[in-house]
């Protein structure tokens, strides 16, 4: 089931990627709706491997925030993926290494689009904190971090997903 929709994804952002023609906002919708559903599998699958215990809470408040914070164009949605990918990138190797390619793939077609309708960056929020729970965290509670780290992110694109329309704005 997943298989046909990642190589759909693939295929389109290879077209992309040679032609430098920027997706149409529509084949962008579908493309971000593959790749969200392909990822939220992705946690499924790798959630009930780990079988924790589905409520954990990690007391920082940026990660504490994401999963709530609202979708307000495409500024919004790359300031949280790009935390969640820096999350996801502090992990040891192996642990969450498909989904953070996936993440990242995800992330290009929102930074290439934001290029294409020259959407300004937003600066990112104060990450201090956030990096330095990380530089504590991340190594010892890596199981955990991960887990719910993609958590958020499995709750942020299923939002993500009900506001395909939030792709047109900056």
């Amino acid at each position: 089931m997943y298989f046909p929709a990642l190589l759909y994804t693939c295929i389109l952002s290879m077209l992309f990627l040679i032609d430098g023609i920027p997706i149409h906002p529509d084949s962008l919708k579908n493309l971000v709706r593959l790749q969200a559903d392909t990822i939220i599998h992705k946690i499924k699958e790798h959630n009930e491997k780990l079988q924790l215990y589905p409520n954990l809470h990690i007391g920082n408040s940026e990660l504490d925030v994401l999963a709530d914070k609202p979708i307000q164009g495409l500024g919004s949605i790359v300031d949280t993926v790009t935390t969640i990918q820096k999350v996801l990138q502090r992990l040891p190797k192996g642990h969450v290494s498909q989904l953070r390619s996936y993440v990242s793939t995800l992330l290009g077609y929102f930074n290439e689009r934001m290029t294409f309708m020259h959407c300004t960056p937003k600066e990112p929020a104060n990450g201090r904190s956030l990096d330095a729970f990380l530089e504590e965290n991340a190594t010892r509670h890596h199981i955990t971090l991960g887990y719910i780290t993609l958590d958020i992110l499995k709750q942020f694109l299923q939002k993500l997903i009900d506001n395909l329309d939030q792709l047109k704005n900056c």
